[in-house]
């Protein structure tokens, strides 16, 4: 008895709904900034209430000329990309907690009781619906009759994205007893299948079989408490290339040749947030709410960005000349490329963002958790 209300304790703690301000680390104050970068609102939209808890990955995705959004309370819309107006709009009977996904005219979603749901890309149609099992918390991908869904359990699953059907299953065990609540999502490139796990390892899958062709360890579980032994890969990987970028919680952010599956380089930088990258530079928020830069092919320290630390700093994305992050006061932060300082601040409501922006071109798009979205220029 006395273990089992000790693992309630922590994962009460880890959800941080233990309520106590004594234990929660103040953010950062704001620094003082004289803007460099002028920002200039393109359109604003509602699209539905958010997720404050940064649990669910709902990131809007674009396609065709088109916004796809899902909220938390079951409503699936199409924007149009240049004014943010409605273009369709579904309310599904279930919250949703993953997605949208696009591909093969399908918008995929999954819920918090572990439904797949695949509407029209066009009109939003309702085409099938499955059950998976267990909650839904990354984005379902889909690829040559395929569709990939991550659950909340530690499975991987393959379904025939004509019906819904499943084709396979893949599972992997927890190096802990404990798991930050949240799952990476797949990358799906060709026939493969890139994707994470709680044990810190990463794999290399055949997409129409779900065999492994490689597996490599991000993070090796140490220490005597579970806690301590949480090496989870939440934060999303990127392939740039032929490199797969990856990090773990309380674990390493590494380089991996895609082919092989070997280490190319490590760094000893923790993260769940995530990662974003662009030609030159691999960016990385840890637990901290700092922001890293380092060289993408060989690791080496560029800058570090400290002056956020507890704002609840999102995973950073790169435009043009720039790395912005959101954070918990509705924020976002724009820094130079070159060497992280900031050069411009927006703030898009009260409400936290807690997941990163979605760059298109020029314009910068993002939501906080009342449901808010925003589109931005610069110049």
């Amino acid at each position: 008895m006395n273990t089992r209300l000790s693992l309630i304790c922590i994962l009460i703690l880890l959800s941080g709904c233990f309520g106590s301000k004594d234990n929660t680390e103040p953010p950062a104050p704001l620094v003082e900034l004289t803007p460099t970068l002028t920002l200039k609102t393109l359109w604003t939209a509602d699209i539905g209430s958010g997720d404050d808890t940064g649990h669910a990955k709902l990131i809007p995705v674009a396609y065709d000329g088109k916004l796809f959004t899902a909220s938390t309370d079951g409503l699936v819309q199409a924007l149009d990309l240049t004014n943010g107006k409605p273009i369709w709009q579904q309310e599904l009977d279930v919250p949703i907690s993953g997605g949208p996904g696009i591909g093969e005219g399908l918008i995929l979603v999954g819920s918090k009781k572990g439904e797949v749901i695949a509407l029209s890309e066009i009109d939003g149609v309702e085409q099938w619906r499955t059950q998976v099992s267990s909650e839904i918390l990354a984005t379902p991908r889909i690829s040559q009759g395929i569709a990939v869904v991550r659950t909340g359990d530690g499975k991987l699953f393959g379904l025939d994205s004509k019906n819904g059907s499943r084709l396979w299953i893949y599972e992997r065990t927890r190096a802990s007893l404990l798991s930050l609540r949240g799952t990476s999502t797949p990358i799906l490139i060709q026939d493969l299948i890139i994707a994470g796990f709680d044990n810190g390892k990463i794999a290399l899958l055949e997409l129409r079989t779900g065999k492994v062709l490689w597996e490599t360890a991000i993070a090796v579980p140490r220490g005597r408490t579970e806690l301590e032994r949480m090496v989870d890969i939440d934060a999303d990987p990127i392939l740039e290339g032929e490199i797969v970028y990856v990090a773990s919680y309380q674990g390493h952010t590494v380089a991996i040749d895609l082919a092989k599956g070997g280490l190319l380089w490590q760094k000893q930088i923790s993260s769940y947030a995530g990662l974003g990258a662009d030609s030159s530079y691999l960016y990385i928020t840890d637990p901290k709410s700092h922001v890293y830069a380092l060289e993408r092919h060989s690791g080496d320290d560029w800058w570090r960005q400290d002056k956020l630390q507890a704002r609840g700093v999102t995973a950073p994305v790169s435009i043009g000349d720039y790395v912005v992050v959101g954070d918990m006061e509705g924020y976002l932060h724009w820094m130079s490329q070159d060497d992280g300082s900031f050069v411009a601040r927006h703030r898009i409501g009260k409400t936290p963002i807690t997941l990163p922006a979605l760059v298109i071109d020029d314009t910068l798009i993002a939501y906080n958790s009342d449901g808010k979205i925003v589109a931005l220029g610069y110049k």
